[in-house]
């Protein structure tokens, strides 16, 4: 699931959502996500993950299965999400701009503390992305500014004139938020909290990688990952997927397909939908679900994971095409252009 070629974490700032969605999505498509490009709604089954088509092979109640499957769907995708955003070009320009900034690669040639400090703390609070910067000339640390809980660390070399002067640790912003995948976090370096603010706190006292855990009363299904800390060093990252009544009853595919369905539905209730995005979102949601998704007015569609599509979808239920059958869940949304309807299909 892991691909050292995805990014670090994400970033649904207001002023920078859209170009961070066209960022993830680039970066998860070209990674090969699940969403691979295809001719037509038909050809989707094919780019089904082999632990989505197990999940599918059954129309039993998931029963036992469904804490570890629910977990699963919600833990990949908070995965995807964490690892598609370091090889952005946001982030790319955050380097960019570190490596090439004059004042910060005299001090540090210099070795003057207080000329780094002040280049650095420039850097930090200058508008961009970066939320931690340390720079070094050898082993002799110059200046490390930004919040004292920052994740995912970035290494570089400074160079002047051609020649390595020093060299940098950054990070990104780094949050996955809860109102995207909908579950709470908890973030461990060891058995040390991450006290990075929205996650739980302190959250239980043991966390499994993956299995059935109770905090404060509350039964949740554990889905634990790596990631890096700052500046060096493992961190978990602990997805805690609370359990819902009545989910053993469901089948896996059930399980599995709603809780995609609602993920497409919380990016969406971040957007301010427009012809100019309605690409963008339904490449990133296509991405990150593995399903097909359609934009429409009526009977008119605005935008398609597909260029064919069903003539006539149902808002919910299954429907029949290109000799495959989809299970379609469906939401309103209002977009720029007035309110909308967004379908998505999963494979059965």
């Amino acid at each position: 699931m892991r691909n050292e070629n995805w990014a670090v974490s994400w970033r649904w700032c207001a002023p920078m959502v859209l170009a961070a969605l066209a960022c993830v999505a680039a970066v998860l498509l070209a990674a090969g996500g699940a969403g691979a490009q295809a001719g037509g709604a038909g050809a989707e089954a094919g780019a089904q993950s082999s632990a989505g088509a197990g999940v599918r092979a059954s129309k039993a109640p998931c029963g036992r299965a469904a804490p570890e499957v629910l977990a699963q769907t919600i833990g990949a995708v908070a995965t995807q999400i964490y690892y598609g955003e370091v090889a952005s070009s946001e982030t790319f320009k955050d380097r960019a701009q570190v490596e090439s900034y004059a004042p910060l690669l005299r001090a540090v040639a210099s070795g003057e503390k207080a000329a780094a400090k002040t280049a650095v703390t420039s850097l930090v609070y200058s508008h961009t992305h970066i939320v931690r910067l340390r720079v070094s000339k050898g082993s002799k640390l110059l200046a490390d500014v930004g919040g004292p809980y920052i994740l995912a660390p970035l290494s570089g070399t400074l160079r002047l004139h051609g020649h390595k002067v020093g060299s940098y640790v950054m990070s990104v912003h780094v949050k996955i938020e809860t109102r995207f995948i909908g579950a709470p976090l908890v973030l461990r370096t060891g058995a040390q909290n991450v006290p990075v603010a929205g996650l739980l706190e302190p959250g239980p006292g043991v966390v499994p990688e993956h299995g059935p855990v109770t905090y404060r009363h509350v039964h949740y299904q554990a889905y634990s990952f790596a990631a890096n800390a700052f500046p060096s060093g493992p961190l978990r990252i602990s997805v805690l997927v609370p359990l819902p009544a009545g989910l053993s009853s469901e089948t896996c595919a059930v399980v599995r397909d709603s809780e995609l369905a609602v993920v497409a539905r919380r990016v969406a209730g971040q957007l301010s939908l427009s012809p100019g995005n309605f690409t963008t979102y339904i490449d990133l949601v296509r991405t990150l679900t593995g399903g097909s998704f359609y934009i429409r007015q009526g009977s008119r569609q605005l935008a398609g994971s597909t260029r064919l599509a069903p003539a006539r979808l149902p808002v919910s239920g299954s429907v029949a095409y290109g000799g495959v059958s989809y299970r379609v869940y469906s939401f309103g949304a209002p977009t720029s252009v007035g309110g909308a309807r967004i379908y998505e299909l999963f494979a059965e």
